[in-house]
């Protein structure tokens, strides 16, 4: 026997509840004054599972949002969270808040990493307050806290307050050299390096839920050098696959640098480079045009370049290459591929400081 129309009780005349719709900002909210007018239209009430349909909801979903509705009219569609928001409070107080701010800022008694567990414990301990680890847990986001992996910075690595020095520095330069050269463009290019070879490079990638991807593992101390050139302001790149890394090498990527960005030396390119041997030797002949400022020591958070590489290192993750025949084949295209869309590339090595100068 079929269930008999659900009939809604008339707390509010159509017109009213079309008002309330179209008025109603809560996305929630808002579908269920969208259930009630469809069951109480005055001349073409439509039926539990036709307003499933269109609402997006289960028939069982519709018949609470009327049985609620006829029970307590309007108030029974609101956004109960905003008539109880004490459900977002804090059980620990400011103070207690700040505490375990405070000693979530050292290592944990036991010397390992902070858990739910651990987090949920030390309350206990010391604010008299059982939590679930579970809630343990939410309480790190709720106090403004994600999980992240540190980024890696040397020990040697300059201040902010030495970056911010030469960052100034690196400005006034190039506003020196407009000065002596008012008629030439002076534009920075940044130059790095990355070892790239036979090691395996293990990258996350999606996968169904309940299983685990496996990449093949075969380690061997084979290398070819990536010798990146980035314009920050554009994004233009320039790649060259060389065997080592050093003067004679250099030597000709800057040469084959030159010769392909600033054929008519037209620009006053300055270069970003580190402090390598090869980059700092006196037999190292740096083509005219072309000025080398050099980074801070141990700062690689200062060279645009460095964030180009996780670009080229995805094309290679998770394979094992026979030979680096086989490994230079896949780079080249990466590098071409970068190098005809600078848009990708300038995402990434776009600093705004240096796009300000």
């Amino acid at each position: 026997m079929p269930r008999p129309r659900t009939q809604i009780s008339p707390h509010l005349d159509y017109a009213d509840l079309t008002q309330r719709y179209v008025q109603c900002q809560d996305a929630g909210e808002k579908n269920r004054w969208l259930v009630i007018r469809l069951l109480s239209h005055p001349k073409t009430p439509m039926s539990i599972e036709q307003t499933a349909e269109i609402c997006g909801l289960s028939c069982s979903g519709v018949r609470k949002i009327a049985r609620r509705y006829n029970a307590e009219g309007a108030v029974g569609l609101v956004n109960r969270q905003r008539l109880n928001p004490g459900g977002n409070r804090l059980a620990l107080s400011d103070e207690q808040q700040r505490l375990l701010r405070q000693r979530l800022q050292s290592a944990p008694d036991d010397g390992g990493l902070w858990s739910g567990p651990k987090v949920g414990e030390y309350i206990e301990t010391y604010f008299g307050i059982c939590l679930h680890p579970s809630t343990a847990w939410k309480y790190l986001r709720r106090l403004g806290l994600s999980l992240q992996v540190p980024r890696p910075v040397h020990h040697q690595s300059a201040t902010l307050e030495q970056q911010a020095e030469f960052k100034a520095g690196l400005a006034g330069h190039v506003a020196w050299l407009r000065s002596l050269f008012p008629n030439r463009e002076i534009v920075i290019w940044a130059e790095d390096e990355a070892r790239l070879g036979l090691q395996p490079i293990v990258r996350r990638v999606w996968a169904p839920i309940g299983e685990r991807p496996s990449a093949h593992h075969s380690r061997r101390y084979q290398w070819v050098y990536t010798y990146g050139f980035v314009h920050p302001a554009t994004g233009a790149s320039y790649f060259l696959l060389l065997p080592r890394a050093n003067v004679s090498m250099m030597q000709m990527a800057l040469e084959l640098f030159a010769a392909q960005v600033n054929p008519h030396r037209q620009q006053l390119i300055i270069l970003l480079v580190d402090q390598a041997a090869w980059h700092m030797s006196q037999k190292l002949q740096v083509p005219p045009g072309i000025f080398f400022y050099p980074l801070l020591p141990y700062t690689l958070q200062l060279q645009p370049t460095e964030c180009v590489w996780s670009l080229l290192r995805e094309a290679i993750a998770n394979q094992v290459f026979d030979n680096l025949d086989a490994l230079e084949d896949v780079l080249v295209k990466r590098c071409q591929w970068l190098m005809q869309h600078p848009v990708i590339v300038q995402g990434k090595v776009g600093f705004d400081w240096i796009q300000a100068i």
